[in-house]
């Protein structure tokens, strides 16, 4: 294929979502802080959608006090208010929406049943 260009980048599932909302940043413009709470979210999402397949439950475990508390411990957010108020931007900014990640930032994938994920950017160039 000509006019094409493809690397291999070798991540782990915790790390995928991090990559997959940095590599799509210039369509939803969030800042590294918002990418870092988005990814984890997404991340504890898909792990209980492994075990679940009620998504309105898989939600609510991704949202509750134990999986906050989880995140705030990665990122090394000390104050439960950071946290909060790092929701409430995602939630102007329409990221998160009645307590679920808006499904445009949701990367479709079964992680049940594939370990690689395609992302293809087109370009179309004028003149």
């Amino acid at each position: 294929m000509s006019n094409t260009k493809q690397a291999l980048i070798k991540t782990t599932s915790k790390n995928f979502f991090k990559h997959w909302l940095v590599l799509t940043q210039p369509l939803h413009k969030m800042n590294t802080q918002s990418i870092n709470v988005t990814a984890l979210f997404l991340y504890y999402y898909f792990e209980f959608k492994k075990e679940i397949s009620n998504d309105d439950l898989a939600w609510k475990l991704t949202f509750d006090y134990d999986t906050k508390t989880k995140i705030k411990e990665e990122l090394n957010i000390s104050q439960d208010q950071v946290l909060r108020n790092m929701m409430t931007v995602l939630r102007k900014d329409k990221v998160i929406v009645d307590n679920k990640i808006n499904k445009s930032f949701i990367p479709i994938i079964d992680l049940n049943k594939s370990n690689s994920f395609s992302l293809i950017y087109k370009f179309e160039i004028d003149g």
